[in-house]
């Protein structure tokens, strides 16, 4: 039996169409991505005591952080947080 076919087997079960049961677990699915990458990024800027971009940035150049790695996690945290963005998208786009 396909993918497909248990899929519209097990939604028939729980009374949702299958398009809805897809939906909603695409949707689990970008959610927890998107968690995972929120615990990374506060991960990130609690290393530097810091709870925003802005006040990372703002130690690095103030030199209250060291320069090494903190504007590698810098660029990190925006990569995370254009991630976080295009999920909220995807997420709205459903």
């Amino acid at each position: 039996m396909s993918t497909l076919s248990q899929v519209e087997k097990i939604s028939q079960k729980y009374a949702v169409s299958a398009e809805e049961f897809i939906r909603s677990g695409v949707i689990m699915n970008l959610k927890e991505k998107q968690r995972l990458l929120q615990i990374e990024r506060f991960e990130i800027l609690s290393r530097y005591q810091t709870s925003n971009v802005e006040g990372l940035n703002q130690k690095i150049t103030e030199g209250n952080a060291p320069e090494h790695p903190g504007w590698e996690d810098l660029i990190e945290i925006k990569n995370i947080q254009e991630e976080i963005q295009e999920i909220e998208n995807d997420i709205r786009a459903l």
